[in-house]
């Protein structure tokens, strides 16, 4: 599944439906209705989160919101129209009391190799290691955290729109678990 083609959409398109329902299929094991996500408003973000499912999609507004104007009571919310899909977030159980996202997914990359361009996709879960994933990925551009600043977090957001937080703040433990898993569009090609 290669979920940086999502980018861009607004909720309730085709495809972000039929990765919700393929989702919900894994999850469930049948074709049951995929679950009303929670939706949290703020003046410059959207947040569409299926907890059950372990994603979570932020979206953001084509002009400025004002959060009071919507609400779970008066079974509001913006315009889809609005909204355009600018990061997705995968959950591993039981952060921030979601389940664990249960697919593998695709990550794309480009890199150059003398004077030749190679795309690869690179396989992902949620099940992946510290070690695991630096090794799929390579050396990060970032790193942020450990020790007393909490848990590790590094960033591929430049090159291929990645970051990854981990379960653990000893950067000597290559065993760390990935805690959550942040796409986004990749601020430059990475060719």
């Amino acid at each position: 599944m290669e979920l940086h083609s999502l980018l861009g959409q607004q909720p309730g398109s085709a495809a972000i439906d039929s990765v919700l329902k393929e989702v919900t299929k894994k999850t469930t094991g049948t074709n049951s209705k995929v679950s009303e996500p929670t939706i949290k408003i703020y003046k410059d973000a959207v947040y569409y989160s299926y907890t059950p499912l372990g994603i979570s999609f932020n979206y953001e507004p084509l002009k400025p919101i004002v959060p009071t104007e919507y609400s779970p009571s008066k079974n509001t919310a913006p315009d889809p129209a609005l909204l355009r899909l600018v990061a997705i977030h995968l959950y591993r159980h039981p952060t921030d009391k979601f389940e664990t996202f249960p697919l593998p997914f695709i990550i794309p990359r480009t890199r150059r190799e003398d004077a030749t361009v190679i795309a690869e996709m690179i396989e992902m879960d949620m099940t992946k290691k510290a070690h695991e994933v630096v090794q799929l990925l390579g050396e990060p551009e970032e790193r942020v955290g450990g020790g007393r600043q909490g848990n590790c977090w590094i960033g591929y957001q430049r090159a291929i729109g990645v970051a990854v937080d981990f379960v653990g703040s000893n950067w000597d433990d290559r065993e760390m678990g990935v805690s959550s898993l942040t796409l986004t569009q990749p601020e430059k090609a990475s060719v």
